[in-house]
């Protein structure tokens, strides 16, 4: 019995050292990440609602001459960004709808009669006109989007 109680002491002080160590490397872990003792900022709040994340060029503690110009180059890297989005979603939206059809298509040949009668029925709830909105070739870009502009 002497034996078994040492063990479970033993077993105990291992869980604790295991627990200890792990907490203490966390904080360890957590301070090298941190830069500077000062808090954070909050994300700038733009026009449209969205946050901005803060760049990194923002920590550097430019004056204000030097962070004007920067604005200007990180604006005009926005405005290029905007225009790739663009014809990105021009050259790839009809590749996708296709895609979503034919994913489709291949699903409801696998399900009976009564279950692709309710996987339409799902669809038009979620999508409406039975999934047609991002099938559509007709769609109007950014149809049925959700956060980030991108469609799931």
């Amino acid at each position: 019995m002497a034996r078994v109680g040492r063990a479970s002491v033993l077993s105990i002080a291992l869980l604790l050292a295991t627990v200890a160590a792990g907490f203490l490397g966390g904080v360890a872990w957590q301070r090298g990440r941190t830069v500077s003792s000062e808090p954070e900022e909050p994300a700038a709040e733009e026009p449209s609602g969205r946050r901005e994340r803060r760049l990194v060029i923002d920590e550097v503690g430019l004056e204000p001459g030097r962070s004007a110009e920067v604005e200007a180059i990180v604006q005009h890297f926005l405005a290029r960004k905007r225009e790739l989005d663009e014809e990105f979603e021009d050259a790839y939206q009809p590749r996708m709808r296709e895609l979503y059809r034919s994913t489709r298509d291949s699903i409801k040949s696998v399900l009976s009669p009564e279950q692709r009668a309710f996987y339409d029925s799902l669809l038009a709830v979620r999508y409406g006109h039975g999934g047609s909105r991002r099938d559509s070739a007709s769609q109007p870009r950014g149809g049925d989007r959700r956060k980030g502009g991108k469609e799931r």
